[in-house]
């Protein structure tokens, strides 16, 4: 027979010790209480109640927010330091000086012979004269892009469907998928790009998704859209996004734009790999989207899909599979010999997925493609103005009209290149990553950062500073990216490096960067390669923002 607790407990004498005793509290408190406040007038103690509880949500919200309170007090704090005459004017001092290094030393520098326009020609010009002023122009350009001496920038191989994409850009240079009764072929050619990607990312059903203009619109859209979702759907008015350090910074656009707070995660300092026991922490009540890297950008490694779906169903939240770098290679990659665990929609948790097509899709720049599991997830994409005088007015991304030819040429481009053919690519690329990391694992002093499984490589040197190498490399006509938080070099390899001798001309230029940099470990960097360095070691994130600005400014520079 069953035995209700309630009176048992009620008779225990311990128990009611307790509730003596806490009644006894009680009316202390409220007595000390009564008489503190007997000396004001009613209206005193409702004001004094109303300010200790602004007081008490405005201290609580200050403690608990999804970033750090050591990261806000160390801004805080750099804040107070950059105001102070003394400090102030020393960081002052340093940063212009670093400005008028940059405004003397880039691309807004014209050589001789170059000047700039900043009217309108009072007589159009004809049109030799306008194709020998556009010649002159392309004589400021110094890298050598053509022939592979840049990281990424252009993916394609020379012989890549050029005369066939210029010619279907210019059929379709004046469309607009806006006015879709006008250009129901363009409307046709999106329809069936989204669901050409859908298949390569293994959709099991009807996919949903849009063409962008980028992988950073493709992004903006799925955080914005993730959002969304979480706010009508769960209820969440203070959204967060969980992503590893090594995301796009895209991201962090996404965040600002949004007014989505970003968590960033640490990723392993041996890897490069976000731990997903990380990521499990860091979500809370308020996380409406965590993300992976599928690869991500500085060091060509893969995230665990797997565990991130894992913690996506358990949390009920949605799970972005950054694929804008790599979406056109992953897919292929097992047909190619080079199999990797599962990262799209055959995991239960992946929401959205983005991939751009004007990387290794190799269609024109001004191309992406972003994915979603359902249309209720899409919906939330999509705008809407439905009481607008100028009748109903909705579309699936950021603009308004879009270029049609973007879209025909990416739908060109696939349907030219076929399954087989970018197996064929993917298993060119790939095999000549596979041989560039192998020879760099040969050059003494050398250390390829993590175990890139793409099309990505990043090395870095334990033994002399490689922003050093960075200096020689690109006093040899090589454009590549520098890295931070640890320091290294970078190169996306595409079609163009597969051309006969360029990895070899690269590797061999690596090679003797090292061995003069090993005789001389301790030289100081100098040029483009000390700015990075000296931005990396700088604490406060705000001044190298500011520098990052004075980039942009110089860049609409006309002199």
């Amino acid at each position: 027979m069953a035995v209700d607790p309630l009176p048992v407990l009620s008779e225990n004498p311990y128990f009611k010790t307790l509730c003596r005793v806490l009644d006894e509290h009680f009316n202390l408190f409220k007595k000390t209480v009564n008489d503190e406040f007997r000396q004001y007038e009613i209206w005193q103690v409702m004001l004094i109640t109303v300010a200790m509880t602004l007081m008490s949500e405005a201290i609580l919200n200050f403690l608990i927010q999804d970033e750090p309170l050591l990261r806000r007090l160390k801004k805080g704090f750099f804040r107070i330091a950059r105001k102070s005459p003394i400090v102030g004017g020393i960081i002052r001092e340093k940063v212009e000086k670093t400005k008028r290094e940059m405004a003397s030393d880039g691309p807004w520098v014209l050589p001789e012979g170059h000047s700039y326009r900043k009217t309108l020609p009072e007589v159009g010009f004809k049109d030799p004269e306008l194709w020998k002023e556009i010649d002159h122009y392309g004589s400021l350009n110094d890298v050598n892009w053509q022939k592979g001496r840049c990281s990424g920038t252009i993916y394609c191989a020379e012989n890549d469907n050029n005369e066939l994409l210029s010619e279907v850009y210019k059929r379709y240079c004046w469309t607009n998928p806006l006015h879709v009764e006008c250009f129901k072929d363009v409307r046709k050619m999106e329809a069936e790009i989204v669901a050409m990607c859908g298949k390569l990312f293994h959709h099991p059903d009807r996919v949903y998704g849009s063409v962008t203009s980028g992988g950073t619109e493709s992004i903006l859209m799925s955080m914005k859209t993730h959002r969304d979702w979480g706010r009508e759907v769960k209820g969440i008015s203070k959204p967060n996004i969980v992503v590893p350090k090594t995301a796009h910074p895209a991201f962090d656009k996404a965040a600002a734009y949004f007014k989505i707070h970003i968590i960033h995660i640490e990723v392993d300092p041996v890897t490069y790999a976000v731990n997903p026991a990380d990521v499990a922490r860091a979500v809370n009540s308020n996380t409406v989207c965590i993300v992976g890297s599928a690869p991500q950008y500085p060091h060509g490694i893969m995230d665990d899909f797997v565990a991130l779906s894992e913690i996506a169903v358990r949390h009920d939240i949605g799970l972005h599979v950054d694929s804008c770098l790599g979406g056109f290679l992953i897919p292929f990659m097992e047909d190619a010999g080079f199999p990797l665990p599962l990262f799209d929609f055959r995991l239960p948790g992946v929401t959205a997925v983005s991939i751009d097509t004007h990387k290794y899709g190799y269609t024109y720049k001004g191309s992406s493609v972003v994915l979603y599991r359902s249309f209720e997830m899409f919906g939330h994409q999509i705008t809407s103005t439905s009481d607008w005088a100028g009748g109903v007015y909705a579309s699936p991304s950021v603009a308004g009209s879009r270029p049609g030819a973007n879209i025909a040429v990416t739908w060109a481009s696939m349907m030219s290149f076929g399954h087989k053919g970018y197996v064929a690519a993917t298993k060119e690329v790939i095999n000549g990553a596979r041989y560039f990391i192998q020879g760099l694992l040969k050059i003494e002093g050398i250390k390829v950062m993590g175990k890139p499984e793409v099309s990505c490589v990043a090395w870095t040197s334990d033994e002399f500073n490689i922003y050093n190498m960075s200096s020689d490399l690109s006093g040899k006509g090589w454009n590549l990216a520098v890295l931070q938080f640890p320091a290294g070099i970078h190169i996306a390899l595409t079609r163009r490096h597969m051309s006969p001798g360029v990895i070899d001309e690269l590797l061999s230029d690596i090679r003797e960067s090292a061995v003069k940099q090993l005789a001389a470990p301790k030289s100081k960097p100098s040029g483009a390669a000390a700015m990075y360095g000296m931005a990396a070691q700088i604490p406060d994130r705000s001044i190298v923002d500011d520098i990052a600005k004075e980039f942009w400014k110089l860049y609409y520079s006309t002199g």
